[in-house]
């Protein structure tokens, strides 16, 4: 990954275009922003839609360096540091916000700015080792700057690494856990068995059909991958906006009933699997 900073930013105007709904409606100022909560499920969907646009944006431009021999336009940091702000405002403390703020101001090498934000991301979790990580390599970076400096030799460092955070990025004790290596505390338990929890499992297991990519990890290893396909034909034409879902715990599973307009609903089995609510029966009513 070429991690030289980028220098130039496209208007706002252009980034309105594009399919991420938090910046459609954000600009460089979160001083009037209202502060009404936002569910934990479309907080993930919101970090998740500025983490696809960053990188996405990141990757278009850095082809077209490569392809003209020119710098070309990339993302807008300052609109994409507000939508940034605003799910800070609006959500529960999600360390990857934070994290991904360090990362954009690294770009900027705005290296102070970077490093508060950094900071601030372990602060919400202690473990989050690449926050860490990055976080050393910025401080290692700057101490090879100086010594090239003081020393009038030019610089052999490089750049740090700048990875962003999407709602999967797991610190090593949430990657434990999934693997079924540490104990779920009650605390945890109780997150997980939340509808906001399940809610956005089966929104990326929506567009997961439909992106015909990746569909199996929101199943059990041994579901049939016939059915899978079965349900990917099921919903093939179904909007989620149009979704209507219920969802209920039992003892040990989600019990959800989906049903879209004019369709018949379907009855889905999730159990957890690790920290992931997993589907192990599809049955259409």
């Amino acid at each position: 990954m070429n991690t030289a900073p980028l220098r130039l930013l496209i208007p706002l105007l252009l980034l309105v275009a594009l399919p991420c709904p938090l910046l459609a409606q954000s600009d460089s100022s979160t001083e009037d922003l209202p502060v009404d909560p936002w569910s934990y499920s479309r907080c993930l969907m919101e970090l998740d839609s500025l983490v696809a646009l960053s990188g996405n944006e990141t990757r278009r431009n850095l082809a077209a360096v490569t392809e003209a021999g020119s710098l070309a336009a990339t993302i807008d940091r300052s609109a994409v540091d507000a939508g940034f702000a605003e799910l800070e405002a609006r959500c529960p403390p999600l360390p990857q916000l934070a994290h991904n703020r360090g990362v954009l101001a690294a770009h900027a090498e705005r290296w102070p700015e970077a490093l508060a934000h950094l900071e601030r991301s372990l602060l919400q979790d202690p473990r989050a080792a690449d926050t860490y990580r990055l976080l050393q390599s910025i401080y290692e970076y700057q101490a090879a700057l100086a010594y090239a400096k003081a020393l009038d030799t030019p610089v052999k460092a490089r750049p740090p690494d700048l990875e962003w955070q999407d709602s999967t990025r797991l610190n090593a004790d949430a990657r434990a856990r999934s693997e079924g290596r540490l104990p779920l505390t009650d605390e945890i338990m109780q997150s997980l068995r939340a509808v906001s929890t399940v809610e956005y499992e089966l929104f990326s297991w929506w567009h997961a059909l439909h992106a015909a990519r990746e569909v199996e990890q929101f199943y059990v290893d041994d579901y049939p991958a016939a059915d899978i396909r079965a349900s990917r034909r099921l919903h093939a034409n179904g909007r989620w906006e149009d979704l209507q879902r219920e969802i209920n715990f039992t003892a040990n599973d989600a019990v959800v009933i989906i049903s879209g307009a004019r369709r018949r609903s379907t009855l889905l089995l999730l159990r957890l699997v690790g920290t992931r609510w997993k589907i192990y029966q599809e049955t259409r009513l």
